[in-house]
């Protein structure tokens, strides 16, 4: 069977037949016109009956480029191929007219008025409007460009082909859709109402404070909750909210003294385990997990972030983030491009404790974790954590701990079952 670019490059009268299967498809009106003077096929068969239509509009339409567009000034959009890939032939698709938004009385006014339609010509295509799918500014460009990739086999870069113009469009776009999604939600008293749940969970996140979420929550039944719809499919929908759920945590946990880089993964995770996910209960259940383990996290940091200097904020972060590195005092000193006497003095004021307890701490808030959740022997997390030995692994971790790290990974081990 010949590819569907060798049925169409040059075999004029199959473009009827390409017409009618793209319509069947994607419901969007097509047309194939020698323009603008003869008007060849279309569909729906309502547009055949509109030649006067045509050449009105085709007074106003302008194309430069292939393939190209235009916006009427009743914001349809119109879309032009050039079947031979060059703009000397004149035989074309005219994809259109479609609307990003539902179609009001004045925008069905306006469209008839400029193609000075009256009478059973005007009733037919109001009708075509209201059976026509509304499509962004952006599905338009890209179904435009699928068009032109089928007909003359050339791909080409939206952003680039068709120059800063899709920018004002996009937003001339949005802001369309804003006013008639405002206008619905108004008339229906349908307003979203988890803004206060969102920031006394963010509040939890911040303080540490995971035992106080899972009340909070059931003072909130989920199906209590108006939340935003950023998909008309009810899986990827959820999904999108649980990524927007999981930034925010992620941001709030930083803002509550957790490490960046921590935050950053800790969030990849729980976002690439959810889009693993097909159930919605799953994605519930993952959510309160994701909300207490950063919370959680949090109140293990147990750091002063309110008041806190940038300079001792920076250089939390960057001992946090290196662990596994034989860092020393001059070494956060550098980083800060201060003195080591002035960057201890202010570790010492602000934290009340000097720079290498902090060090230590990570370095043994990190064997914790592998301890908990590897099966690294000690000898790999010791030099991992660049501890001079093993034994002196040990010896710090009981002093701090009160156990031995083989205790610690046993009583983790009996804690998970």
């Amino acid at each position: 069977m010949l590819p569907m670019y060798a049925w169409l490059s040059g075999v004029i009268p199959c473009m009827d037949a390409f017409c009618q299967r793209f319509f069947a498809s994607t419901f969007m009106p097509i047309s194939y016109y020698h323009w603008p003077e003869h008007f060849i096929w279309s569909c729906p068969s309502a547009f055949q009956k509109m030649e006067h239509h045509s050449r009105v509009l085709a007074d106003k339409i302008k194309f430069y480029k292939n393939p190209d567009y235009f916006i009427t000034d009743s914001y349809a959009y119109f879309g032009m191929v050039n079947i031979d890939d060059s703009l000397s032939k004149m035989d074309y698709l005219i994809l259109g007219p479609l609307f990003s938004t539902p179609c009001s009385d004045e925008t069905v006014h306006n469209f008839l008025h400029e193609g000075q339609l009256s009478g059973e010509a005007a009733e037919e295509m109001t009708q075509v409007f209201l059976n026509t799918p509304r499509v962004s500014f952006h599905q338009f460009l890209s179904m435009l460009s699928f068009l032109h990739l089928c007909i003359n086999r050339k791909e080409i870069n939206i952003a680039e082909h068709f120059d800063t113009r899709i920018g004002a469009m996009i937003q001339e776009d949005i802001s369309k859709r804003y006013s008639n999604l405002m206008y619905d939600k108004r008339e229906y008293l349908d307003f979203h109402n988890t803004f206060d749940l969102e920031l006394q969970l963010i509040d939890c996140i911040k303080t540490g404070d995971a035992q106080k979420i899972k009340p909070l929550l059931l003072s909130y039944p989920a199906e209590n909750q108006i939340t935003g719809q950023l998909s008309n499919n009810p899986i990827r929908n959820r999904r999108n909210l649980f990524i927007v759920t999981t930034t925010l945590a992620a941001r709030a946990a930083i803002a509550g003294g957790l490490d960046t880089e921590q935050a950053y993964q800790l969030s990849d995770l729980y976002i690439q385990e959810c889009e693993r996910t097909l159930r919605i209960e799953i994605m519930d259940t993952l959510s309160y997990t994701m909300l207490i383990d950063f919370a959680t996290r949090v109140a293990k940091q147990k750091l002063p972030i309110q008041g806190m200097s940038k300079e001792v904020f920076d250089c939390l972060q960057f001992i946090s983030q290196r662990p596994n590195e034989p860092l020393r005092v001059d070494d956060v000193a550098d980083f800060i491009g201060k003195s080591r006497s002035y960057i201890t003095r202010r570790f010492k004021e602000e934290l009340g404790f000097d720079i290498s307890s902090f060090i230590m701490r990570c370095k043994l808030e990190e064997a914790k974790s592998l301890l908990t959740y590897t099966d690294k022997p000690l000898s790999e997390i010791s030099s991992y954590l660049c501890f001079s030995s093993q034994a002196y692994f040990q010896n710090v971790f009981k002093k701090k701990y009160g156990i031995t790290p083989l205790q610690y990974r046993t009583d983790s081990a009996s804690a998970k079952e």
